[in-house]
């Protein structure tokens, strides 16, 4: 494959990256929207957002299963069209059994189309890189996408967020033609560019299930405070719009993660700089549940949009060390899914017996250090199984 065919390649595979995600990057407006608008309770626009997540889950795991089998212009194609369609099948729906039904369909083709592009972006010869660049384009797309759903959200509710969402998604169709058809055109075990990278033969599977299992206990942290990040600052003293602004500024927070994850990982180590980042936003949270104050929430909101994506690259990167091949990174969505599922509904369920946003906090922060313990026993087996984790 010539370099420029593999740019626009992975051009292409970042553009489904993004467009799949527009969901949970506007999840905190869906929930407000939900709830303003439709007048859902807090446990319930949190229910039907983790419904959409369980479907992404599940989209992401038949996507690991059939990788070998699927022509990839097909079937992404395809899970862009239906995802896009049941998107617009929830604008009409108000009920929460029949909205609950279209967002599961709409997370489980979004899902597909997500898992698919990690999983092709995995077997490119300079993984490293082409996550980076995926993960710091989210994070702008992100930005637009909290400056523009609270518009829609004014002036046609969640209804006119969802037609949004599938206007991008069925728009994503016009980069599957640049995609490979069978998963033997990609680079298969691809390596980073760069450094030699020194990987040892594992006898069992064990570091990258440990890498997965802490890649979904960091996104209960993500989903359960995330969903009601909105709610929350509101219900601490700030206004609608205050919130709004700060969910849009910290965006340029995440973008400094992004941009200074590369150089941290050559400093300091990859599992280092991970652990840290693990750690510091654990106490964070934990801190702002004992101490639920609005200054609290900016500093907290921070800290988050600033860990957020720098954990990210560091989880993808260390397990594309781990596992050469990609199948763990094609697994990342399953666990992300499940993860983003669980939060919302445990955030939901503590919400419904009156615990409070400061409860909430508490059990976001507890997953956080849960995570951080779990990478902490991947790095001390890493240093015994003489494997590399520092950034190339």
């Amino acid at each position: 494959m010539t370099a420029s065919r593999l740019k626009v390649l992975v051009c292409a595979e970042i553009a489904l990256a993004i467009g799949s995600v527009a969901p949970i990057l506007g999840m905190p407006v869906i929930v407000g929207a939900l709830q303003d608008k439709w007048g859902y309770t807090a446990a319930y626009a949190g229910y039907v957002t983790s419904i959409d997540l369980a479907g992404l889950l599940l989209g992401s795991v038949a996507t690991s299963l059939m990788a070998h089998r699927v022509d990839w212009r097909w079937y992404v194609g395809g899970a862009l069209t239906l995802s896009g369609g049941f998107n617009l099948l929830c604008t009409p729906f108000h009920g929460i059994a029949a909205l609950c039904c279209w967002r599961f369909a709409a997370g489980l083709t979004s899902g597909a189309t997500y898992a698919s592009s990690l999983t092709l972006l995995s077997r490119n010869p300079e993984p490293a890189r082409a996550f980076s660049i995926m993960i710091l384009l989210q994070v702008l797309a992100n930005a637009a996408v909290l400056g523009l759903f609270p518009v829609l959200n004014e002036h046609w509710g969640p209804a006119g967020i969802f037609a949004a969402i599938a206007g991008v998604l069925l728009a994503s169709v016009a980069v599957v033609p640049l995609l490979p058809r069978r998963d033997s055109t990609a680079t298969a075990g691809a390596t980073t560019a760069g450094a030699p990278v020194r990987r040892a033969k594992l006898r069992v599977p064990l570091l990258p299930s440990l890498c997965l299992m802490a890649v979904a206990l960091f996104y209960v942290t993500i989903g359960s405070y995330w969903a009601y990040a909105e709610r929350m600052g509101i219900g601490f003293g700030i206004s609608m719009q205050q919130v709004h602004w700060l969910l849009s500024a910290g965006v340029l927070l995440s973008a400094a993660g992004c941009l200074s994850a590369r150089a941290v990982g050559h400093r300091i180590g990859q599992s280092r700089a991970l652990l840290l980042a693990l750690a510091m936003l654990a106490s964070t949270l934990l801190i702002h549940g004992l101490v639920p104050t609005a200054a609290m929430f900016i500093v907290t909101l921070a800290v988050l949009q600033l860990c957020w994506n720098f954990i990210d690259i560091f989880q993808l990167g260390t397990l594309a060390i781990l596992d050469p091949s990609g199948r763990a990174a094609a697994l990342v969505p399953a666990a992300q899914g499940a993860a983003l599922a669980a939060g919302p509904a445990a955030a939901g369920f503590v919400l419904a017996r009156g615990k409070g946003y400061t409860a909430v906090l508490l059990l976001a922060g507890v997953t956080a250090a849960l995570a951080a313990v779990t990478y902490a026993v991947v790095y001390r087996r890493c240093r015994g199984e003489s494997v590399a984790v520092r950034v190339s």
